[in-house]
């Protein structure tokens, strides 16, 4: 009867393990990025790179507008010494 109930205590033991270990790997499944987790942060990053690439391009025809500009002020020409249909 001894080794019975021994082999039982040893039996609920490693099943309270197994419990404990099964409680620490959901929670370890809760805290890890899932597909849809990364999915959300590829579309937020690629959202977020157009929207740097379109202010990139914004800046640049500013900076070539203010250019332009400082270029002609320094000739002497004026808006109106272009040629028509430019702007």
């Amino acid at each position: 009867m001894n080794n019975i109930e021994t082999r039982l205590a040893r039996l609920e033991e490693r099943q309270n393990n197994l419990e404990l270990d099964v409680k620490e790997i959901k929670s370890q499944l809760n805290e890890t990025a899932k597909r849809s987790d990364v999915q959300e942060l590829r579309e937020t990053l690629e959202a977020r790179d157009q929207n740097y690439t379109r202010n990139l391009w914004r800046l640049v025809f500013v900076l070539i507008v203010v250019f332009t500009g400082i270029l002609m002020m320094a000739v002497g020409l004026k808006v109106s010494d272009l040629p028509t249909g430019l702007f």
